[in-house]
């Protein structure tokens, strides 16, 4: 009974790793229009960046420097999509648009950091800011990546780790190029990944909260102007 016992377990930890690590196949929209989706899983936020600085719920709701969530000195305007990745979702990430990688910049946890039950409740019951008391965004373990494309500024991307998972894998380094949805990293088991665009790269955002996005597929953003598109 034991050894059966045993069994079952050992079957249902290996089937729960091949599904959280499982790697299918993505068709890249086509065009050097569109910008894609780094993550799959629910968009929690379309922040309006302005100088800099991020309009977001933590902190007593006062607004935070981008430089202090992603550890970029940047004082761009544009737009932070964050993505929450579920416990069902892919947790493979792609280059949101092609590119020279110019940046690769990780910042471990701090002493405290966060969990993201709260988010995670938040998406589950379509409480809405979805961000409401994020503080994992500045505590918890985060990579940075900054891609330079052939026209306008740089797109950083951001992978953050859960307060239970802390494994964060981008296998890229500054000199290498990326094409658009190209895959470069995973987050094991977690949590959360955000994508930056500048106004001079991105100009008409494709999502909105709530919506359920694939990485490398759901088209994020379009290099047009116009208002932002949640169809």
């Amino acid at each position: 009974m034991l050894w059966a016992t045993l069994g079952i377990v050992g079957a249902f930890v290996f089937w729960r790793m091949s599904y959280f690590l499982r790697d299918p196949h993505r068709q890249v929209p086509p065009g050097s229009d569109t910008l894609v989706a780094a993550a799959d899983g629910y968009v929690v936020y379309v922040k309006r960046v302005e100088r800099g600085e991020v309009p977001i719920a933590v902190k007593g709701r006062r607004s935070i420097l981008l430089s202090e969530y992603a550890g970029v000195g940047t004082e761009a305007s544009g737009y932070l999509i964050g993505t929450y990745m579920t416990e069902r979702s892919v947790h493979r990430n792609r280059a949101p648009i092609a590119g020279e990688v110019v940046l690769r910049r990780h910042r471990p946890a701090l002493p405290i950091n966060r969990s993201m039950a709260r988010m995670s409740t938040n998406v589950l019951f379509r409480r809405a800011p979805y961000d409401e008391g994020s503080e994992h965004l500045i505590t918890n373990e985060r990579l940075t990546i900054g891609i330079r494309p052939a026209r306008g500024g740089i797109v950083y991307v951001t992978q953050i780790a859960d307060i239970w998972i802390n494994r964060i894998v981008a296998r890229v380094e500054p000199g290498q190029r990326l094409g658009k949805g190209e895959q470069y990293g995973l987050i094991r088991f977690g949590s959360q990944c955000d994508v930056f665009l500048p106004d001079d790269v991105a100009a008409q955002v494709s999502v909105c909260p709530g919506q359920y996005v694939y990485a490398g597929e759901t088209v994020l953003a379009r290099a047009v102007s116009g208002e932002p598109d949640c169809r």
